[in-house]
């Protein structure tokens, strides 16, 4: 055993499962079935780990197709994804880039590293089609699934409705990347945010996020499109950040935890050239 996860329950619907590299899934529990949202970076144990919570038929919804979300899918029969983000799942399923992804979030190697069985096989998953507005009945429980384009174009959050509770996932939080090759420009990620806080209005009051801090307060689409707000005028603090040698700026300038330095909620990390959609 890897013991790579650890569990919290949020209320009786809701728990969460924490990685060691620092991913939070959630676990939704209805009277008859179960929904799973994410799968991390693909840990063989993470199956077992999570039946272990639950007994009920579990449905996995992918939020989007980075590998530190979606590599450990083919160990479920019943998975969904957005077909936008197919190419990126399979760009990510690398065996080697994982691990390289794993000892960078742990700070160092570890001997189960070296055993590819203690981790998911590049495999292909039968995604189903994860589409917007899809709703999925648990028994006295829902999961409603909306799109948020930005940080991938297929990226999706999660309504919890009977526990007014939106998951936002990577799509909004308090560092959204948007800088690699399957983000939208800011320009496109505000008009997404616009749309959802629009269409979600008054429907939860809690948000839940998917790196670093748990939760965020009901606020947070409105402070990330403040966030937008700031670097199409120009009036960003561009902290530079460099991932993975490639140098790209934070918005608001931030400790190396994403706690705004101002004392704000939400980020964005980005590059220059993708600030405006194209025409």
């Amino acid at each position: 055993m890897v013991d790579y996860f650890k569990s919290e329950k949020i209320n009786t619907a809701v728990t969460a499962i924490r990685s060691r590299s620092g991913e939070i899934m959630y676990l939704i529990e209805g009277l008859e079935k179960a929904i799973l949202i994410d799968t991390c970076v693909g840990i063989k144990e993470f199956r077992n780990f999570v039946e272990n919570l639950t007994r009920k038929p579990i449905t996995v919804l992918i939020t989007h197709g980075h590998m530190d979300h979606a590599m450990g899918a083919s160990e479920f029969e019943d998975v969904y994804m957005n077909s936008l983000d197919r190419d990126v799942y399979f760009n990510h399923r690398n065996l080697e880039r994982r691990k390289e992804y794993v000892t960078s979030c742990i700070g160092k190697q570890e001997e189960w590293m070296h055993n590819a069985m203690n981790f998911v096989p590049e495999t292909e998953p039968l995604f189903k089609e994860l589409k917007d507005g899809a709703i999925f009945d648990l028994g006295r429980e829902h999961v409603e699934v909306y799109s948020l384009g930005g940080h991938t174009k297929g990226t999706m959050v999660m309504l919890l409705p009977e526990e007014r509770i939106l998951i936002t996932g990577d799509a909004c939080n308090n560092a959204t990347f948007l800088f690699d090759e399957y983000s939208l420009s800011v320009e496109e990620y505000r008009e997404n945010l616009i749309c959802i806080e629009k269409k979600l209005e008054g429907r939860f009051d809690r948000c839940f996020m998917m790196h670093h801090d748990m939760e965020a307060s009901k606020d947070l689409l409105k402070n990330v499109i403040e966030v937008c707000d700031t670097i199409m005028d120009g009036k960003a603090d561009d902290m530079e950040f460099n991932f993975m040698g490639n140098i790209n700026y934070v918005a608001k300038r931030a400790t190396p935890q994403f706690i705004r330095e101002d004392g704000g909620e939400g980020n964005i990390v980005y590059n220059k050239k993708k600030v405006m959609k194209m025409v």
